[in-house]
């Protein structure tokens, strides 16, 4: 089975404020970047914690403002996963504590973020990749390609394989 590398997968620099920032200035990076959370890093740019978008809007519901700092919200018990990681390898863990994304850190550096979303959006493509190649329906051209997950997942104009096998091709000189 191809490794895929969480760096190959993971959103590179995600939002992300220092610590002492108000919720309220969180809050509008986050709209913002259209982010579901916001990380929070120390100056040299350590993971420090975490606010998901949930908590911001319950805590602007119960109190009426955002002038708190974020340290007073930020979940600080976080982990985190290596850009060197297998992504494949993490699907159970994103299933097994219901993540919708994880933290991606390098020397305890924040570098970026994996979603559930892009695993899963590989997962699909590697499984449409390894289904044969289904017939032919009548009327279609030899050239073109008969509605299938894949199709759904590439836009139209691309072929079945173009963009995910170069996408993922990308660590198979490791030999691993």
């Amino acid at each position: 089975m191809m490794q895929v590398r969480v760096r190959d997968l993971m959103t590179a620099n995600p939002v992300s404020v220092c610590l002492g920032t108000t919720l309220q200035a969180a809050a509008e990076q986050m709209v913002q970047a259209e982010a579901s959370e916001i990380y929070v890093v120390d100056e040299l740019r350590r993971l420090i914690g975490v606010v998901p978008e949930y908590d911001l809007l319950k805590y602007h519901l119960t109190h009426n403002h955002l002038a708190a700092p974020i340290d007073s919200l930020m979940y600080v018990q976080i982990e985190s996963l290596s850009p060197d990681d297998d992504a494949l390898q993490l699907a159970p863990l994103f299933r097994d504590r219901r993540n919708s994304c994880m933290a991606v850190t390098e020397n305890g550096q924040l570098v970026g973020k994996l979603s559930c979303r892009d695993l899963f959006r590989v997962m699909l493509t590697l499984d449409a990749i390894a289904e044969p190649e289904q017939p032919s329906e009548p009327g279609m051209m030899k050239n073109e390609v008969a509605h299938s997950p894949a199709s759904t997942i590439n836009p139209p104009h691309l072929s079945r394989y173009g963009t995910s096998i170069n996408r993922l091709q990308l660590n198979t000189s490791s030999g691993k």
